[in-house]
């Protein structure tokens, strides 16, 4: 089992996940990972676009339609970023990730503000276990099979602290 811990909490609009990993290298590699389109259509979607400050993006479907776009609003190689996270047709939201250093391993955390799909909580989660799995075999294709039935898992558990929340 994976060490990702995701919490849920009450936000205006929606609710704030919180996700926290400690991953097997060091936090250039972990920054090359998460945010160079060769290694992001390893683990989570086809990218395209220019991660800088005030760069944009966008994610692409399977299809390789655009899901979601965003403007890099800070960026401070390799210790983390925030961006605008637009996905196509729904309100803008906030996605910070956070790199420290713990000897030789590097922790990430994550925040994504202003969520209001049930679906971000697992399928963050997975996409976080997925970048472990990247990790321990870079040159592995995205092995989608595997994600699916992650993310199907965890989908109940997140629904039910979600309906919890917002009692």
């Amino acid at each position: 089992m994976m060490a990702v811990t995701g919490e849920i909490h009450a936000d205006e609009p929606g609710f704030r996940l919180s996700f926290d990993d400690v991953y097997d290298t060091d936090p250039d590699d972990l920054w090359e990972a998460i945010t160079t389109p060769e290694r992001l259509a390893r683990w989570m979607a086809a990218y395209r676009g220019d991660f800088r400050l005030g760069g944009h993006w966008q994610a692409l479907t399977r299809d390789g339609e655009v899901y979601c776009d965003g403007e890099v609003v800070s960026c401070d190689r390799p210790n983390g970023f925030t961006t605008t996270w637009t996905v196509v047709g729904e309100a803008p939201t906030f996605l910070t990730v956070r790199l420290e250093p713990e000897g030789a391993r590097t922790r990430l955390s994550l925040q994504h503000e202003h969520v209001t799909r049930p679906d971000y909580g697992p399928g963050w989660h997975t996409y976080l276990e997925s970048l472990a799995w990247h990790l321990a075999d870079p040159a592995a294709p995205k092995d989608r099979a595997r994600w699916d039935a992650r993310f199907d898992e965890l989908e109940p558990g997140y629904a039910e602290r979600l309906a919890a929340l917002t009692r």
